[in-house]
């Protein structure tokens, strides 16, 4: 998902400043990317760059591989040696949801290896303030008197944010009509605001500045726990929500056939770097949760569970996407 917000610039110049290193380029180690430089998973890769490169002086560089949903990233990282020079950030639904939607994607789960779940961000339910609703009931009594109101905007079709909705309007029993943007950004921000779109779904990130300026109400949030930005907003859980839960987590990954020793070494190091009280308020700040402690086997785990949570949606709906 790609959000407005981008990370400090004096993270960018210093990641800028390794490309600019000699030989750099020609440098073993590297973490993928499967997106255009700037978008904030771009940025998260630099910072962790940053950390692996401090954390023993060794060399890091992120290659850009943009386009076709970011299936490039995968494609790289499945034709790297398993020796722990080559790494890929990607978000966890590129995993766990985009398998079940896209047809012909040509790499799975059993092609890699988690090393670290860096950082993750809750999904909002976010209602323009045009809409005369201050809670997430009242919003629904209010969509359910006219069913023209029951579209809320995402900034991809097919994403988590678009099929967290579904899940939301059916335990509400109010079917939600989707209304993708592309990227989602200023436009989907602009129109929500301006009360053209009278919902989203998307990312906490997005809609921090907004919330707080009173434009927009975030309604809930999905995380087993409120969002350390939003203390103030209950999560889908405390509203009686009890199994609509889901965040998306973006993810060191390795070559599948990767020893464990070498991906319990990395994810050490990552772990010991976020500690960092200046570099993990920075993240924070950005609308994303810390999570860089968590076990690389725990993370296995964790996706294969959220592999079939959305698995078993997408089946029960027959969502597809035609490309």
């Amino acid at each position: 998902m790609k959000m407005k917000h981008v990370f400090t610039l004096a993270g960018a110049v210093m990641a800028t400043a390794l490309w600019m290193l000699p030989g750099v380029a020609s440098a073993q180690n590297r973490i993928f990317v499967g997106t255009v430089a700037g978008s904030d998973l771009d940025g998260l890769a630099r910072r962790v760059a940053e950390v692996l490169a401090a954390s023993d002086g060794s060399r890091w560089i992120v290659e850009n591989r943009p386009g076709s949903g970011g299936a490039l990233g995968f494609d790289a990282l499945k034709g790297a040696a398993p020796d722990g020079t080559t790494l890929l950030m990607a978000p966890s639904g590129a995993l766990t949801l985009a398998p079940h939607t896209r047809p012909n994607l040509k790499y799975s789960l059993a092609d890699v290896a988690p090393v670290s779940r860096v950082a993750a961000f809750d999904v909002a339910y976010v209602a323009s303030a045009k809409v005369p609703a201050t809670t997430l009931k009242a919003y629904f009594d209010w969509v359910k008197q006219d069913k023209s109101r029951a579209i809320f905007a995402t900034p991809q079709f097919g994403g988590i944010p678009h099929m967290f909705g579904i899940k939301l309007g059916r335990a509400a029993g109010v079917p939600l009509d989707n209304a993708p943007y592309r990227g989602g950004g200023s436009q989907l921000i602009t129109d929500v605001v301006g009360g053209h779109v009278l919902a989203a779904s998307s990312g906490v990130a997005e809609w921090l500045r907004e919330h707080q300026a009173g434009t927009v109400r975030i309604l809930a949030t999905s995380g087993t726990k409120r969002a350390p930005q939003l203390p103030d907003v209950p999560t889908f859980q405390e509203l009686g929500y009890k199994d609509l839960t889901a965040s998306i987590a973006y993810l060191l990954l390795a070559p599948a056939s990767t020893p464990k020793a070498t991906i319990d070494t990395i994810s050490a190091r990552v772990a010991k770097g976020l500690t960092d009280p200046k570099l993990r308020e920075s993240i924070t700040s950005q609308g994303f949760v810390v999570d860089g402690t968590t076990a690389p086997s725990t993370v296995a785990t964790d996706l294969r569970a959220e592999h079939k949570l959305w698995g078993d949606l997408i089946k029960d709906t027959g969502f597809k996407l035609t490309q």
